[in-house]
């Protein structure tokens, strides 16, 4: 066990003005490794480090154990001072059991800490996690970035956890979120993260981004996210004067750019609040970026949170624009997508001039449910496109809606294009409970709504949105847009034959030789399924059953008069049975009643005699 506690350090590095590199430090406890505290009077820390203060390059980190833990205020860390010159250090964890940084001091107020970051105008280092479980709550913090001020860039962070990474709730004093994070504070770009576990479990008010803070220039870093079972963002924690969501994010507060945010997992959850995104934030003048999302088995947005700061809040899958430039695309490959509850799919514009992306749907279902939306929506500006590639059904329910309207803070901007297409299954809704599909615009035109669906039930095309569910592209003061349904031409009436008023003249085929002393031959039909193929075969097993009719006994024995019916047939011409076998012109063999003019064979088929069968 190594321990260091109530101030104590242990560090490999280079003080101030000195132009030498540091040293690397190695750290093998078989069991734990322990960072925790502050000294009595709150100025110091406990430390676990390697960094430089002077012209040299800090060196690198590496901690072999069973578990790391460092809390109330502890750190581990390797990196670079404002003042100093040299790039930061690498540092690496290698945890068989676990990795937990938790809380902040009592007096000094820091968080717990295990970063990799740089204060100057050069470079940090990289993290690397490896372990089985990553725990990180009560406002602890593991970061790989830059400081204010700073020109250089951040490192990359990577997270190797083979149980699950879970990410979780505030502070004690509610001031510090639990943070995964790489992020830029000044000019540099910061570096990518990475997180491959089984489960990420993301609560409370927790936060995982790569993103730029206000006031810095560089550019954030991409997010990938590969969870073999499950992406879990849920909750919330409401403070007196605000609330804290669960956060999965790229985005940027500042002047540089937002970057891509990638999700393969087998199911993504969010709900309670919980928000997936990549974009922008208001008085950024970066854009945002593409979001994506591989879920094997399902997506599922659910749930609005209700009486807390502020209101209301809906669970969120979405990019996003606050500011006058334009956010990236989203795109959801999933076998199911269902979005519930008020929650919110989409690439939207909330304010100014900031163009949406496009939002693309490829999944074997969708299910929209109690005021659920799937939109590109624009404030000013031309709606975003929605493209839902579906295999089975579409179904919207209880004021649900699919957009892609522009001007709704009431400006110009054209409607978008919706396209869905679900080739071999259906678009359902109900009529009355007003779901509806847009491409709607306030003064500029209406977009194009596209649909190829085998069947579309309970919505249909209106000019104008109604208190029913409306397929709509109109326009307020505008051009209206257009409307095209694609389904099968299928009539309900074609293959249909009116049947005869006239009783048909049912013939038996003549299929044996009968002599005169059998002239009493009879034909009788009983039980259910009509008639076999012929009198001398048993009914087959695809025969039409019908019901058994039951005879008035009463009725059955009054004297009847028999009138008989004059019905007009005319004389079939004779069946003649074949009797011999020809080649014709095209060479197949054909039955035949001439006897070729050749000698013949021996016909296969006699012509059957009528003495060796019973009455009946």
């Amino acid at each position: 066990k190594l321990i260091i506690q109530a101030g104590g350090e242990v560090s490999a590095g280079t003080l101030a003005y000195s132009e030498g590199n540091g040293g690397n430090l190695t750290i093998n406890a078989s069991d734990s490794v322990a960072v925790s505290g502050e000294s009595v009077d709150g100025e110091v820390n406990s430390r676990l480090t390697t960094r430089t203060e002077g012209g040299g390059d800090a060196g690198n980190l590496i901690i072999t154990t069973g578990k790391l833990i460092i809390q109330a205020g502890g750190e581990v860390s390797a990196g670079t001072l404002a003042y100093s010159e040299g790039n930061g250090g690498n540092l690496t964890i290698n945890a068989s059991d676990s990795v937990e940084v938790s809380g902040k001091s009592v007096n000094g107020g820091a968080n717990s800490r295990l970063t990799v970051r740089t204060g100057n105008s050069k470079n940090a280092g990289g993290m690397t996690i490896n372990t089985g479980k990553l725990i990180i709550q009560a406002g602890g913090e593991v970061s790989a970035g830059t400081r204010g001020g700073s020109e250089g860039s951040g490192g990359s962070l990577i997270v190797n956890a083979s149980n699950s990474v879970d990410v979780n709730g505030l502070s004690a004093d509610s001031q510090n979120s639990s943070r995964l994070t790489t992020r830029t504070e000044g000019g540099g770009n910061a570096g990518a993260l990475t997180i491959n576990t089984k489960k990420l479990i993301i609560q409370a008010g927790g936060q995982v981004s790569a993103s730029t803070m206000f006031g810095s220039t560089g550019a954030a870093g991409s997010l990938t996210v590969n969870a073999s079972d499950s992406v879990e963002v849920m909750g919330f924690t409401a403070k007196p004067e605000d609330t804290i969501l669960s956060r999965l994010t790229t985005r940027t507060e500042g002047g540089g750019n937002a970057d891509n945010l990638t999700i393969n997992t087998k199911k993504l959850i969010i709900r309670d609040g919980g928000q997936v995104s990549a974009g922008t934030v208001l008085n950024s003048t970066g854009n945002g970026g593409n979001l994506t999302v591989n879920a094997s088995e399902s997506v599922e947005v659910s749930k609005e949170v209700v009486g807390i700061p502020g209101g209301s809040v809906k669970s969120r899958l979405t990019n996003r624009t606050e500011n006058n430039r334009t956010t990236g695309n989203l795109r959801i490959t999933t076998g199911k997508l269902i979005v519930q509850d008020q929650a919110e799919v989409g690439v939207n514009s909330n304010l100014g001039f900031g163009k949406p992306g496009n939002l693309e749907v490829v999944a074997r279902s969708i299910l929209l449910d109690n005021q659920a939306t799937l939109n590109a929506r624009a404030a000013s500006v031309d709606g975003g496109n929605i493209i839902l590639q579906v295999q089975d059904i579409l179904l919207l329910r209880r004021n649900s809606n699919i957009s892609a309207t522009a001007g709704i803070a009431g400006a110009g901007g054209n409607g978008g294009n919706i396209t869905i297409n679900i080739h071999n299954g259906f678009i359902v809704a109900v009529p009355n409970e007003n779901s509806d599909i847009t491409a709607n615009a306030y003064t500029g035109s209406g977009g194009r709504v596209d649909i190829q669906a085998f069947g579309i039930y309970g919505i249909q095309p209106r000019p104008n949105q109604t208190s029913l569910s409306d397929i709509t592209a109109s326009s307020e003061f505008g051009v209206n847009g257009t409307v095209e349904l694609n389904t099968p031409d299928i009539d309900p009436n074609s293959g249909l034959v009116n049947l005869s008023t006239i009783p048909v003249d049912t013939q038996v085929a003549q299929t044996c030789q009968a002599d005169g002393n059998l002239a009493k031959i009879s034909f009788t039909i009983t039980g259910r399924g009509g008639l076999p193929p012929n009198p001398s075969e048993a009914l087959n097993a695809d025969a039409v059953q019908v019901d058994l009719v039951t005879l008035n006994p009463s009725n059955d024995r009054r004297d009847r008069t028999f009138v008989p019916s004059k019905i007009t047939t005319t004389t079939p011409e004779p069946i003649i049975e074949a009797t011999g076998l020809a080649l014709n012109e095209k060479g197949q063999v054909v039955l035949t009643a001439n006897l070729p003019t050749t000698t013949p064979h021996s016909p296969w088929l006699k012509p059957a005699s009528c003495k060796a069968i019973p009455n009946s």
